[in-house]
């Protein structure tokens, strides 16, 4: 086209365009990385999940539990052959707890020799279910609160009772020339530490008299 003839040619384009109300599009800029947000939408980072919590010890642990860590009387009673009736006996009274996790506790423990030694027919007796408060008074006449060592076994000639587990004296005494005795028992082995306590060894039963 002549240079003449392109003048009012886009002259008359652009009168067209005008007249028919379209504005020419603007060149699409690049995308804004930074995109504006409506007040009502949450931009904070997506909730993540909770993590689990962990199975955590939390009770407290008394002195009795704490007892049951180690070795305590019932297991030093229980790995001892001499004791088997004994044992025996602790279990029917169900007084196995009381001495696996309480204490501290002196127990005074008669052999199997000992038992043997009662009455025909006593030992059965006192293992007679409906007799069974006959047995625990029995057996909580060999227990005493505290720990006593032979080495605090006072003289005989102190005559100091000592309590039991039921509420009834022992006669408690060091005869002289380490020969040391409990009411009419004599202490054959001592100071066997249990853990929660210490077990003597005597060789005859204690048996507690019927009534107060």
């Amino acid at each position: 086209m002549k240079p003449a003839l392109l003048v009012p040619a886009l002259a008359a384009l652009m009168l067209a365009t005008a007249c028919s109300g379209e504005s020419p599009q603007p060149q699409a800029l690049p995308d804004d990385p930074v995109q504006p947000y409506a007040d009502d939408i949450d931009i904070a980072d997506p909730a993540l999940p909770e993590p689990e919590e962990e199975d955590v010890f939390t009770e407290t642990m008394d002195r009795d539990a704490m007892v049951l860590s180690g070795p305590n009387i019932l297991d030093t009673i229980a790995a001892d052959p001499r004791l088997s009736t004994l044992y025996g006996a602790i279990e029917a009274a169900a007084l196995d707890e009381t001495l696996a996790t309480g204490g501290p506790y002196t127990v005074f423990a008669p052999t199997n020799d000992a038992f043997d030694a009662l009455p025909e027919g006593q030992l059965e007796d006192y293992l007679r279910p409906e007799k069974a408060d006959r047995l625990v008074r029995m057996l909580e006449y060999h227990i005493v609160e505290g720990e006593l060592r032979a080495a605090n076994v006072p003289p005989a000639e102190d005559g100091t009772p000592v309590a039991s587990l039921n509420g009834l004296d022992l006669s408690l005494r060091d005869m002289g020339g380490g020969d040391l005795m409990i009411n009419q028992a004599s202490l054959m082995e001592t100071d066997i530490d249990g853990g929660n306590g210490v077990v003597h060894v005597i060789d005859s039963v204690l048996v507690p008299r019927e009534t107060e």
